[in-house]
């Protein structure tokens, strides 16, 4: 099968670890990557203020991505992070292409470890 421009690759596998039930999202990654949708967001929606927490951009991603995998409210977000393997996937791409001084800005976003690759839905 042809590859794109990520890393990852369609493959069949027999055991059953890393394994991910969103198949079908990444190419949607892929061509919001491709189409620049991630600098589309950051340059026109600057609602996020400080260097803190999920980036406006990581929010309206995950937003898309959970109506592409037929998520009802936020509160399903809890259900695309407990897919390890494409959080992996996930992870992986959003630190694509960037240098080594950028990773290091991303990973200081949050305060504590990133151990989901999604938001959390708002606390009532």
């Amino acid at each position: 099968m042809a590859q794109g421009v990520f890393d990852f690759q369609y493959e069949v596998e027999k055991r059953s670890g890393g394994m991910t039930g969103l198949a079908g999202l990444p190419p949607y990654l892929e061509f919001g990557y491709v189409m620049g949708l991630g600098s589309a967001i950051a340059n026109r929606l600057k609602i996020r203020r400080g260097d803190q927490g999920w980036s406006d951009e990581q929010v309206v991603m995950a937003l898309i991505l959970l109506n592409l995998a037929g998520g009802d409210c936020v509160s399903d977000l809890k259900a695309l992070s407990g897919d390890d393997g494409f959080c992996r996937i996930l992870k992986s791409i959003q630190v694509k292409g960037l240098s080594r001084k950028e990773r290091r800005v991303h990973q200081r976003r949050l305060r504590k470890e990133l151990k989901s690759a999604f938001p959390s839905a708002p606390q009532k």
